[in-house]
């Protein structure tokens, strides 16, 4: 049975996808492929044979500094001051931080190998043999290595550093229990937890920052401590042989490089120190261009994911300054132009934009508090030209804030984490979202949902022929990706602003080309104009994805629960609200990773021959309707202008 299942696996969907993977790698990746495989059936027949095990029962701790250290050896100064006190609640109880999360703790190993998602138990077998892509038996594999991770260890210790004698004894006793009790139900290279790489990189930081700051307050220190020395020798080890290169570079590979330089810096005892250290590094400064462009936006094209390298590249350069180390010059540099830019997308709230994909993972813990430069409060047009953003903001009837995307589809070949959101919008206003991102809900185990919201129908912008504007290869992998630029850039003494973008991600299949022209003109009329040129007949679909309920209002909507009055208009198709659609998916949004809801959803419908517009009006206070039809004038003429170069 099990021979017939691992064929079915090689010979169906498994063999689709490597047969598409291969599609987008060099030959000399293939080769390093080939390579990698060669090393992963040695470490099978090592594991098999039982030479793999490790024997903390041997192990003499007064060789390791880190272990035998009396203060923490780790910088301390980035931990939030505070931390919210349900959130403490839910981790004393054995809960992870986040409150979407429902897996709790208990003293059944399987704890660590039950899927939250399906409640399937993911296999106790050598890593390399267990299916945990897209179309795995199990469920979504993102969402069984969230515990595991162990970053829930970082905020016990945090509320142990801060608590009084009886709170410190419970998060030290939780910390211990839960920890041993992974290392018995997690052997070296056995089962799914070993899968990742970066995975094994998160939990060995998470680790060495948990137990760094209550080492002197261990019940079980000899026990400990050489846990913390198997897990940090195997981890390193395996990261080491199987670090993410060639086309899988990206977030993986600075969690990966950043957890080779905790270990070989701070374990310089073991035999491959120095190597981990050096190889760290080696990579860390020579992605920094790569992952972070000029401009301070993050290749990958998901804003979660920038957050999170740039916490890791952070972390790295606060311990190797703690530790007097030289800090390389690229490090500093990534770190403080990401923060520049992740500042433009955050809100007044502290809220950072949805943009690409999200695991809503951490580079430690929510108890890591790297402070932000302040947003921006000024009203103002702000435009990242290399990574393709624009942000404005108003003031106004009500204070606002747009974001047009006028970015590329992601990192190439893949393009991984990107989403087919060209000339999408997001609208926000007095911290309410307006239009909104639908999010990411799951990579793999749904994959139906998977294709919904990283394709174009779940964001606000337009479809075309029920095409997505790339083309979805598996759940990790576009082809066909777009260009998009932006065309017209203008802003004017009286405040009134115009942004003109294209993309012609439609252009091979189609022959359609997508422009989108946005107007602000204070105090509070927003103008939104899709024109889509070509030939023949066509099926056009605009979807806005809505923060708040449409009540209908004659050609239009209101939107209840505005602070202020917002009202909506669209013309050129015929309009209906879709609310939790499944038969086509319309109308979901996932505001954590995991989790789905319901969510409004405008979308309007137009067939027939090109060109074609749809203009869209936001109004924010009383409408005064010859400034707004002298406007609709002024940027269909900047939109013609922009298509005639």
């Amino acid at each position: 049975m099990t021979s017939r299942t691992s064929t079915n696996m090689i010979s169906g969907r498994a063999l689709a996808w490597y047969v598409r993977r291969l599609s987008v790698m060099q030959p000399g990746e293939v080769l390093s492929r080939v390579g990698s495989q060669y090393e992963l059936a040695v470490l099978s027949l090592r594991h098999r044979f039982g030479l793999t095990a490790t024997h903390k029962d041997r192990l003499d701790l007064r060789r390791y500094g880190f272990c035998c250290a009396r203060e923490p050896r780790l910088p301390l100064w980035y931990y939030k001051t505070e931390l919210d006190e349900a959130m403490c609640a839910r981790v004393l109880a054995g809960r992870l931080p986040e409150e979407h999360c429902t897996w709790s703790w208990t003293q059944d190993s399987e704890v660590w190998h039950r899927a939250p998602d399906t409640g399937k138990i993911w296999p106790h077998r050598f890593f390399g043999s267990i299916p945990y892509r897209e179309g795995n038996p199990y469920g979504d594999v993102r969402l069984v290595w969230e515990p595991s991770r162990l970053q829930q260890l970082v905020v016990l210790a945090h509320i142990a550093a801060q608590g009084d004698v009886s709170l410190r004894e419970r998060a030290v006793a939780a910390m211990e229990a839960q920890f041993l009790s992974w290392m018995d139900a997690n052997p070296y290279l056995t089962g799914v937890h070993y899968v990742s790489a970066m995975e094994c990189g998160l939990r060995l930081i998470a680790v060495c920052h948990a137990f760094d700051l209550v080492r002197t307050w261990l019940r079980q220190p000899d026990l400990i401590w050489s846990s913390v020395v198997q897990l940090v020798e195997g981890h390193a080890d395996l990261i080491q042989r199987r670090v993410s290169l060639h086309s899988s570079l990206g977030n993986h590979t600075i969690a990966e490089a950043s957890a080779l330089v905790y270990a070989g810096m701070l374990f310089p005892e073991m035999a491959h120190a120095s190597e981990w250290r050096i190889d760290g590094l080696a990579l860390l400064e020579s992605e920094s261009a790569h992952q972070v462009v000029a401009d301070g936006g993050g290749i990958e094209q998901g804003v979660w994911y920038l957050q999170f390298i740039s916490d890791l590249y952070s972390l790295v350069g606060a311990f190797l300054e703690a530790r007097g180390e030289r800090v390389p010059g690229s490090v500093q540099r990534v770190s403080a132009k990401s923060r520049t830019f992740l500042a433009a997308m955050t809100d007044d709230a502290g809220k950072l934009a949805s943009i690409g994909d999200s695991d809503g993972g951490y580079a430690l813990s929510p108890a890591l508090d790297f402070s932000l430069t302040d947003p921006s409060h000024a009203p103002g047009l702000t435009t990242f030209e290399n990574s393709g953003y624009s942000v404005l903001k108003s003031v106004g009837v009500s204070p606002a804030r747009l974001i047009l995307d006028h970015g590329p589809l992601g990192m190439p070949p893949g393009y991984a984490h990107g989403h087919a959101d060209a000339l999408s919008i997001l609208f926000q206003t007095s911290g309410q979202d307006i239009l909104a991102d639908t999010g990411t809900f799951a990579y793999s185990g749904h994959p139906d949902w998977r294709r919904y919201f990283r394709g174009t129908s779940a964001h606000n912008t337009v479809v075309v022929d029920g095409l997505d504007q790339a083309v979805q290869e598996t759940g990790f992998q576009w082809s066909s990706p777009f260009n998009s630029r932006l065309a017209i850039r203008a802003e004017h003494a009286n405040g009134e602003t115009v942004l003109i973008a294209m993309h012609d991600g439609y252009l091979q299949r189609t022959g359609v080309i997508h422009w989108r022209g946005l107007l602000y003109r204070p105090p509070g009329l927003w103008i939104i104009i899709d024109r889509l040129t070509g030939s023949g007949i066509h099926d056009l679909e605009l979807n806005w994805h809505l923060g708040l309920t449409p009540i209908p209002d004659g050609n239009g909507y209101l939107l209840e629960g505005a602070e202020s009055r917002i009202r909506l208009t669209v013309e050129g198709g015929d309009g209906a609200v879709h609310r939790g659609k499944t038969d086509p998916i319309l109308g979901w949004r996932s505001r954590s990773y995991g989790v789905k809801e319901p969510m409004d959803t405008l979308h309007v419908t137009y067939r027939g021959p090109l060109q074609h517009e749809f203009v869209t009006c936001l109004i924010m206070g009383p409408d005064d309707a010859p400034a707004r039809h002298a406007a609709l004038s002024s940027i269909r003429k900047s939109m013609y202008e922009a298509q005639a170069h």
